[in-house]
């Protein structure tokens, strides 16, 4: 037994080889650890980079998507605001050429009950008060009510459109 503890003995050196040979091994060990921990940062930081590059052409689409849609809607608003405008002119010349009461009293509350999207017909005013309105009345109120709604449908196709063209955008 002794001799094979002096080979060992001869072979390792003594415990202060053996100690030393563990410090080399930890401190290869740590060196690979932290060259492998700068491999994987620096990756990291590359992946990063490319993602936010990314991220930036789709945002400057996006954008631009953004942009062709509010300049068709202003445009489509103008035009929605001149035929808005022709009509009025229309129904103002009308009003004045057939002037007085040109519906029965019931008709301007059938009218806001439409206008509100209510299901039910409006009961009737007790006391009649208010009267038929007049021709320039109940055209103002029909003009009105048709620009609203032009006006929601153009906001309408210009969301739509704003949706379609975000879809196109691919990252």
């Amino acid at each position: 037994m002794s001799g094979i503890l002096k080979l060992f003995g001869a072979v390792a050196g003594g415990w202060q080889s053996i100690v030393i040979y563990a410090l080399l091994a930890a401190g290869v060990l740590a060196g690979a650890a932290g060259w492998g921990y700068m491999q994987g940062m620096e990756n990291l930081y590359e992946y990063q980079g490319k993602q936010a590059q990314q991220a930036i052409k789709v945002v400057v689409k996006q954008g631009e998507a953004t942009e062709r849609v509010i300049v068709n809607y202003v445009k489509v608003k103008g035009e929605t605001r001149t035929v808005t405008q022709t009509v009025e002119k229309e129904v103002i010349k009308y009003v004045a050429t057939n002037p007085g009461h040109c519906l029965d009293s019931e008709w301007g509350l059938l009218h806001d009950a439409a206008a509100a999207n209510t299901v039910s017909t409006p009961p009737g005013r007790a006391d009649g008060a208010g009267g038929a309105p007049t021709a320039a009345e109940a055209l103002q109120a029909v003009t009105d009510s048709y620009a609203a709604c032009h006006r929601t449908a153009d906001r309408l196709d210009a969301l739509q459109a704003w949706v379609r063209e975000q879809a196109k955008v691919e990252p």
